[in-house]
């Protein structure tokens, strides 16, 4: 499966017949889309991190308080799971683009001015 162009660009394939132009409210509607699903992608990530690091067990080299190492790894996970995110590594974000593509598309002018720029934090 191909990446999905937040930008609304229609690529030709061969034998194919090609899509309408998009709207610029379409467009704008599908880059507000792939930035919510993109932070879905990296928030589901970073619980998944963090639940498989509560598996491994908490004991210190020295015996003493680990809650530093465990403030850094959590900052570790949050950042590793928004590059993963953006890099789309496990492709959860492309799925969700291309599952509410039409939906999205279909009521553009309201989808547009969702507001994603806030970013979500298991």
């Amino acid at each position: 499966m191909s990446p999905i162009d937040p930008t609304g660009s229609n690529p030709q394939t061969p034998g194919v017949k090609p899509e309408t132009p998009l709207t610029p409210a379409q467009k704008q509607a599908l880059a507000k889309l792939h930035d919510a699903a993109t932070q879905f992608e990296g928030v589901f990530t970073e619980m998944l991190m963090n639940a498989m690091q509560d598996t491994v067990p908490q004991q210190t080299l020295f015996g003493g308080d680990n809650s530093a190492e465990q403030t850094w790894q959590s900052m570790l996970n949050d950042e590793r799971s928004q590059e993963m995110a953006k890099n789309g590594s496990f492709g959860l974000a492309q799925q969700l683009e291309s599952q509410f593509r039409n939906q999205v598309l279909g009521d553009a002018s309201a989808e547009s001015k969702v507001d994603v720029d806030r970013r979500i934090d298991p």
